[in-house]
C-alpha cells in the first residue's frame, strides 16, 4: 500500500492495534488491512524482587501503556501526517501466570505475583494429584491455593482473578474474559472446538474439588464466580469504553467503541505470529522465558510434571514446554561487552553489537572449548531448581575465547529447552516443523541453527520475527474484525493465517546441521553431569 492509501486506512478504521505487556517491554504495532504493520511503538520496564516475589507495580503497568500508545500515535502521526484517532479493532497481549487477583473495587488483594515465581511446589504438587492433571507452580490457580492456605483473609476478597493482559483488557473494556489458551494458563480448561455449538470451559470436575478447598478454608466464593470467561479467536470480547479510552489515551484524541478481540497471553500470540496453529507445528519463543507450543493431533495419554497441557487461542490441544529462564543472563553479559566498549569510545547500536557477538558464536569450538554455563536467573522447574543463580564454569584448561564464550551462553539458553523436550519424543509427538520468533532470532546465522540442532527439526524465522507478541496480538484483531464483518461461513484463523497472511511472508527455514547437533548432544552431558554445581550454588550463594 502506498501512504495514501495507508492515510485512508487510518482515517476509516480498517487497521488493527495490538499491544502486549512483555517482561522487559510494552510494545504496540499497528497493521493495516493486508497485515503489514505500519507504525509502532514501545517503552522499556522490569520487573522487581520485592519480600521474596517477583512482581510489577499496576500503576506502572498503565503508566507504560501511555507511554507506549503514545508512542505509537506519535509514530502514525510522523509518518502519514493524520492523528491515530480510531482503529478498527485491538488486541492486548501479555506475560502468561501467575496471580493478579482483584477485590471488588478492581484493587489488588496482594501484590500481582509474575510466572517468574517458582514457590509454589506443595501447591502444584497437590492440585497436580487431585486433578491428575499437570498444574505447574506458575500458574494461576497454584498461587491461588497457596493464597488460601497462606493469607486466608486476603483470599477471602477476591472478586476475580485474571492475567496482566487480562487486566489491562478489563481496565480499557469492563469485560472479565480472556482467550482460551491464556485462560488455559491459569485453570486446565477443556475444549472441542471440532463439535459444532460447544464452548471451551474449565474442567467442572477439577472447579467441583477447587470449590471444596475454597470451602474448606472459609472462602466465600466459586472458583468460575472469580476467573474469567473464556472466549474463542474471532469472537468479540467488548470496546473501548469512554472510560477506557481516557486511560488509554489522557489526550482525548482516540475514541471509544472500538472493539477488541479476547485478549491472549504471549504463548497464544507467540503461535498465531508464526502461524503455527496445525498439529505437528511447535512455535519456540526466545525472551526472558524460553518456551516451545507443540500443536496436537490429540490430547497428551497421561499427565506429566514436566509437560504442560494447554490449548492454541482456537481451542486445538497442545504441550508446553516452558523454561523459567532465557535471555536475561546473555542480556547482562552483552551490556558488560557494550559498557566496555563505550569506556573504550566505541559507540554501536545495540543491536549491531548483539548480532556481532551472536555471529561469533558460530566460531566456537565443537566442545565450546570446555566451557559451561546456567542462565538460571529465577528457579528452573525443568531439571528440578525452585531458585536459580546464574552461573559460568571452567576448568584451568579450558579455552576462554570470545567465540566459545557466546556459544557456550547460547547454548545455554536452549539447554532447558531440550531437556524437557526428550518427555515429548517418548510420548511420539512428531514435529514436522518448528516456527520461532523474539528478537534473539533477528540474527538469522545464530540462534535459528543452534535451536534447530538442539530440537532436530526444521526451523523457520520469519521477518517478523522480532516483533512477536504484538505482531500476534493484532493479527488476532484483524481475525476479529474479519469474522465480525463476516456472514455465516468463516474460515477458520488457522486457514486465515495460512492463506492471507502468511502465503505472502518471507520467511528462512534451517534444517539440523550434522555437526552442531553432535556439538550440541555434547554439550547437553556435560550440562546434565553439571547440574551439581548449580544446586551447590543455590545453596551457598
Amino acid at each position: 500500500m502506498n501512504i495514501e492509501q495507508i492515510r485512508t486506512s487510518i482515517r476509516s478504521a480498517r487497521t488493527c492495534m495490538g499491544m502486549e505487556f512483555g517482561s522487559t517491554r510494552v510494545k504496540a504495532v499497528l497493521i493495516d488491512e493486508e497485515h503489514n504493520v505500519i507504525a509502532g511503538g514501545a517503552v522499556n520496564w522490569v520487573n522487581r524482587f520485592e519480600n521474596g516475589i517477583w512482581t510489577y507495580d499496576l500503576s506502572d503497568a498503565v503508566k507504560n501503556m501511555q507511554a507506549c500508545f503514545a508512542a505509537l500515535k506519535n509514530d502514525v502521526t510522523e509518518k502519514y501526517g493524520v492523528p491515530l484517532e480510531t482503529i478498527g479493532c485491538i488486541g492486548i497481549s501479555g506475560m502468561m501466570h501467575g496471580l493478579l487477583a482483584l477485590d471488588r473495587n478492581g484493587d489488588p488483594v496482594t501484590p500481582f505475583r509474575t510466572w517468574r515465581n517458582t514457590m509454589t511446589a506443595d501447591e502444584s504438587a497437590f492440585l497436580s494429584e487431585l486433578f491428575d492433571y499437570t498444574v505447574p507452580q506458575r500458574w494461576s490457580v497454584a498461587h491461588l491455593y497457596q493464597l488460601m492456605k497462606t493469607e486466608p483473609q486476603n483470599a477471602a476478597k477476591i472478586d476475580r482473578i485474571t492475567t496482566l493482559a487480562g487486566y489491562i483488557h478489563l481496565l480499557l473494556t469492563g469485560v472479565h474474559a480472556l482467550g482460551c489458551c491464556e485462560a488455559a494458563g491459569m485453570f486446565p480448561v477443556y475444549d472441542t472446538p471440532e463439535i459444532p455449538d460447544t464452548r471451551p470451559e474449565y474442567f467442572a470436575h477439577m472447579t467441583e474439588k477447587m470449590d471444596a478447598l475454597a470451602k474448606n478454608t472459609g472462602m466465600p466464593w466459586k472458583t468460575t464466580d472469580i476467573f474469567p470467561a473464556i472466549l474463542r479467536a474471532g469472537e468479540n470480547a467488548g470496546a473501548l469504553t469512554e472510560a477506557g479510552a481516557r486511560l488509554l489515551d489522557p489526550t482525548g484524541g482516540l475514541k471509544p467503541g472500538i472493539p477488541f478481540c479476547p485478549a491472549e497471553g504471549d504463548g497464544g500470540t507467540g503461535m498465531v505470529c508464526t502461524g503455527g496453529l496445525a498439529p505437528g507445528y511447535a512455535t519456540v519463543s526466545a525472551g526472558t522465558s524460553t518456551f516451545a507450543l507443540f500443536v496436537l493431533d490429540k490430547p497428551l495419554s497421561h499427565a506429566n510434571p514436566e509437560v504442560e497441557t494447554t490449548v492454541t487461542p482456537c481451542g486445538t490441544p497442545v504441550a508446553e514446554i516452558q523454561s523459567n529462564n532465557g535471555t536475561s543472563e546473555l542480556d547482562s553479559w552483552v551490556g558488560i561487552i557494550s559498557a566496555a566498549m563505550e569506556t573504550l569510545g566505541c559507540k554501536a547500536d545495540a543491536g549491531e553489537i548483539y548480532a556481532l557477538l551472536l555471529s561469533s558464536a558460530m566460531k566456537g569450538e565443537s566442545d565450546c572449548g570446555g566451557l559451561l554455563a546456567y542462565n538460571y536467573l529465577s528457579g528452573e522447574h525443568l531439571t528440578g531448581f525452585s531458585s536459580g543463580r546464574p552461573l559460568f564454569a571452567r576448568k584451568s584448561d579450558s579455552r576462554l575465547t570470545l567465540a566459545n564464550f557466546m556459544k557456550t551462553q547460547l547454548f545455554a539458553i536452549f539447554a532447558p529447552l531440550a531437556y524437557g523436550y526428550r518427555l515429548l519424543r517418548d510420548e511420539g509427538v512428531n514435529v514436522t516443523n518448528i516456527r520461532a520468533h523474539g528478537g534473539l532470532f533477528r540474527t538469522r546465522d545464530a540462534a535459528q541453527p543452534v535451536l534447530s540442532a538442539a530440537l532436530g527439526a526444521p526451523v523457520s524465522v520469519s521477518e517478523e520475527a522480532g516483533e512477536g507478541g504484538p505482531f500476534g496480538s493484532a493479527l488476532l484483531a484483524a481475525y476479529a474484525k474479519y469474522c465480525a464483518e463476516t456472514a455465516d461461513v468463516r474460515e477458520t484463523l488457522p486457514v486465515y493465517l495460512e492463506t492471507r497472511v502468511f502465503a505472502k511472508n518471507k520467511s528462512i527455514t534451517v534444517t539440523p546441521d550434522e555437526a552442531l547437533t553432535r556439538d550440541f548432544a555434547a554439550y547437553m552431558d556435560a550440562y546434565v553431569r553439571g547440574l551439581p554445581i548449580e544446586r551447590a550454588a543455590t545453596e551457598c550463594l
